[in-house]
């Protein structure tokens, strides 16, 4: 019988994080989570057997170590996945607005959490070579609107990190990949809505129609269909899909 595979999921406690989590203990996983939310951690914790948990803040070197070090002590010292999936929205400002602590703590957070958890398994990864390594962008790069020069940057900086990271670790047989959510069917997509209906003198449905309009589909995207593709690009059915970004997005129309 095969061992079971040992997963990080980073921000998976609620929303996208918590249904890959969900999904891969679902397929027999073990699976550790992190986030800030210890609330939330609670919850999925009382939920989910299987699951294991460290609160930790991606943004701090030192914390996302505990998370490895923790995940280690259960799993045996390795993991066969990490699913870096935390983000944060940036300071929606124009250039001139975002101070240097916004612009910092944007990059610390979308890009730095990914690079300390990366740098923290890759090690026994290349001892065993065998390792996934999925991090989680946006719908699209180009396409954001404007004043989100920080946000969209590190996303850039995301896909060619795991551009440059599916080269470098694919001789270890160490696969890295990128997906790229839609618009999502979930809490912050219609925080989102809401409050550019607020600041608009509109409805919540209006604003995400506004979105939908740019989506072939005309379909917003369940947290679960994140799941599917990471449980699916973990596994041996994608064992020589690398370096690759995979939309699950319904075609976002507005990059072309």
């Amino acid at each position: 019988m095969a061992e079971p595979q040992k997963v990080i999921v980073t921000g998976g406690a609620t929303s996208i994080g918590l249904a890959i989590a969900e999904q891969f203990l679902k397929e027999g996983a073990l699976v550790h989570i992190c986030d800030l939310d210890a609330a939330a951690i609670a919850t999925a914790l009382a939920n989910h057997a299987g699951l294991s948990a460290t609160r930790a803040d991606v943004a701090v070197p030192a914390q996302v170590e505990g998370v490895v070090q923790e995940a280690y002590k259960r799993f045996g010292g390795y993991v066969d996945v990490l699913v870096n999936n935390v983000g944060c929205g940036g300071a929606h400002k124009a250039v001139e607005e975002i101070s240097y602590d916004e612009w910092d703590a944007t990059m610390r957070t979308n890009v730095g959490g990914m690079f300390y958890g990366i740098k923290n398994v890759v090690a026994t990864m290349k001892l065993r070579r065998h390792g996934v390594i999925i991090n989680i962008s946006t719908a699209s790069v180009r396409g954001k609107p404007r004043r989100r020069s920080d946000y969209n940057t590190s996303k850039a900086a995301i896909e060619e990190l795991s551009n440059s990271l599916a080269k470098e670790l694919g001789p270890f047989g160490i696969r890295c990949n990128v997906i790229r959510p839609g618009v999502m069917n979930n809490a912050r997509m219609r925080r989102i809505c809401e409050k550019y209906a607020a600041e608009q003198g509109r409805t919540a449905d209006e604003v995400e129609q506004d979105y939908l309009n740019y989506v072939s589909m005309h379909s917003k995207i369940q947290p679960s269909e994140i799941g599917d593709a990471c449980a699916f690009l973990a596994s041996a059915k994608a064992k020589h899909i690398t370096g690759q970004i995979i939309s699950v997005c319904g075609n976002l129309e507005w990059e072309g």
